[in-house]
């Protein structure tokens, strides 16, 4: 694959282009590779931790996306289980009848 350049700041830096095609129209990306690589940090020019001490450090990391946290998610599985707990208690007993719920069973309940 021949590696272009891009020149960026007016013409004062070459770059090397990032060697990503598209995978519809085949057209190569116009980003710029990261320093050391081939391909931009769209196109996993970047990466995530590769060590074991970087892999548990992310993980104990704070995840965090709107409302939802780990507590949140653990919360709400464990309250899922509860409920599937108590629709399986209801459905013994004959007070719970017609179908079944779709969707996976909660986490804490496997």
């Amino acid at each position: 694959m021949p590696t272009s350049f891009i020149l960026t700041f007016g013409g004062r830096i070459s770059c090397l282009q990032c060697t990503a095609k598209s995978k519809r129209t085949g057209v190569q990306c116009r980003g710029l590779a990261l320093k050391g690589k081939t391909k931009c940090r769209v196109h996993s020019g970047g990466t995530g931790p590769r060590t074991a001490e970087g892999k548990a450090r992310s993980a104990a990391a704070p995840l965090v996306h709107g409302r939802e946290t780990r507590k949140a998610r653990a919360e709400r599985s464990l309250g899922l289980a509860r409920l599937a707990e108590l629709d399986e208690v209801g459905r013994r007993a004959g007070v719970i009848s017609g179908p079944r719920t779709r969707g996976p069973k909660p986490k804490a309940s496997r």
